[in-house]
């Protein structure tokens, strides 16, 4: 390629390379230093990302060398040299990242998704698809419709094994194969792994806790007669429950060494028992294949707005110390990136929970109801309706209810809400939802 056919900025940025790589030599962490500053300014040079790899392979760390490949990737995801040197340094995550490139299509997403699961969070934006001719009776009701994944995405049982996730017969379609992607994400493993040591460090976590009572102590001994009839209907064993004397938008499931549920005192009032059973379904949901270790870990890297919920917040605060440096060295939109995964995660997992919730309830009326009342005002909790919760948003389509920013967490935001009731309603029309009940 002649000088001509350069452009000016490239030519900036192969000059800065040359300074970094001379650098480099007689003073090597400053060279390091300086080829990220480069990729800081020019983040889609490629040639400083490849030199960057080949200096962490090299040294063995491959943690930073699989970093870099994946920017490569998401950039030219066709690069046959890419993937070839991706292979090399890490094989599993090579694997991984290839059998994700072709995923299904969205009904969260708006329009076709890309080919390729590097580029399909950069513009998160969601409408509904369902086509509104459509006249199968079957059909009718749902606010979107999932599509199949295709065939080369669908684990067999021993990959399955590899993930360490059997996907329970109410989760949401998609709920599996986003959460897969955070699996085959080395940095959100990092928060993960982070996480892990925050929840076997008893010091870490139980102050946390101090508040919360078990049922007895907090005269509420109906619900421990209530947890083993949601457990049978989820066919799980019994969480431990304890009480927190204030209102919790969503029950929270920690995975201590003894599972254990917090619900918050206010749903006592707030819920007749049959509407308890949908909270407690949808919180041990959360216990079930390590869902409330990614429901934290996602949390922490969204960075949602969290500001209704004392406890939330405060697992949140104490587990940060536990997962310092997981971005470190990482793009800033790389880390937007993940945190977009993780919300898109996260906004399926939801609808999973609510799914638990109605199969461990049996009615979703009730189920409804409930979902209501928890994210509702607190004050008009044990009155609100249905119809009274959906009346703010009459005027919303409901392709624009599930439009919820990144900030905003799909776990208590009021407008999602109203989309996951009316999901709630669709599923329980479903022959998936009749096999179960």
């Amino acid at each position: 390629m002649s000088d001509d056919q350069v452009s000016q900025e490239e030519k900036i940025a192969r000059r800065k390379m040359a300074e970094a790589r001379k650098l480099f030599e007689k003073r090597p962490e400053q060279g390091v230093e300086a080829m990220h500053e480069l990729l800081e300014m020019y983040p889609d040079f490629i040639d400083a990302r490849q030199w960057l790899a080949d200096h962490y392979e090299e040294t063995e760390q491959t943690r930073k060398a699989v970093t870099q490949y994946e920017e490569m990737l998401r950039q030219d995801p066709e690069n046959d040299e890419i993937w070839e040197g991706l292979q090399r340094v890490d094989p599993v995550t090579a694997e991984r990242l290839q059998r994700f490139r072709h995923v299904a299509p969205d009904p969260f997403m708006k329009g076709e998704r890309d080919t390729s699961d590097f580029d399909d969070l950069d513009d998160m934006e969601y409408e509904d698809e369902m086509d509104e001719s459509d006249s199968s009776d079957e059909e009718k009701g749902a606010p979107f419709r999932a599509t199949p994944a295709d065939d080369d995405l669908l684990l067999d049982d021993d990959e399955e094994e590899d993930f360490g996730y059997e996907m329970p017969a109410w989760a949401h379609e998609q709920d599996a194969e986003y959460r897969q992607q955070l699996d085959a994400n080395r940095n959100f493993c990092d928060v993960l792994d982070g996480f892990d040591l925050f929840w076997q460090d008893p010091q870490g976590w139980s102050h946390l806790l101090g508040e919360c009572r078990a049922p007895g102590d907090a005269d509420w001994v109906q619900l421990e007669d209530l947890t083993p009839a949601a457990t049978s209907s989820l066919h799980v064993g019994p969480p431990t429950v304890l009480v927190f004397p204030d209102h919790t938008r969503m029950p929270l499931a920690l995975p201590l060494t003894n599972p254990s549920l917090v619900i918050g005192e206010t749903y006592r009032m707030a819920l007749t028992d049959q509407e308890m059973l949908f909270a407690l379904g949808f919180g041990i949901h959360g216990l079930i294949g390590q869902n409330a270790e990614y429901i934290w870990a996602a949390e922490h890297v969204a960075e949602h707005s969290i500001e209704d919920c004392e406890i939330r917040l405060r697992v949140l605060r104490g587990a940060a110390d536990f997962t310092v440096g997981w971005n470190e060295g990482l793009p800033r939109e790389e880390t937007i990136r993940i945190a977009k995964l993780c919300h898109a995660w996260e906004l399926r997992a939801v609808l999973s929970a609510d799914r638990a919730g109605l199969v461990a309830c049996g009615s979703v009326d009730a189920s409804c109801r409930a979902l209501a009342a928890m994210i509702g005002d607190p004050g008009d909790a044990p009155t609100v309706s249905v119809d009274g919760f959906l009346e703010q948003f009459e005027a919303v389509p409901v392709g624009e209810l599930a439009s919820i920013p990144l900030n905003h967490d799909p776990w208590t935001d009021a407008r999602y809400a109203a989309y996951r009731i009316q999901m709630l309603k669709w599923w329980a029309t479903t022959d998936d939802y009749q096999s179960l009940k």
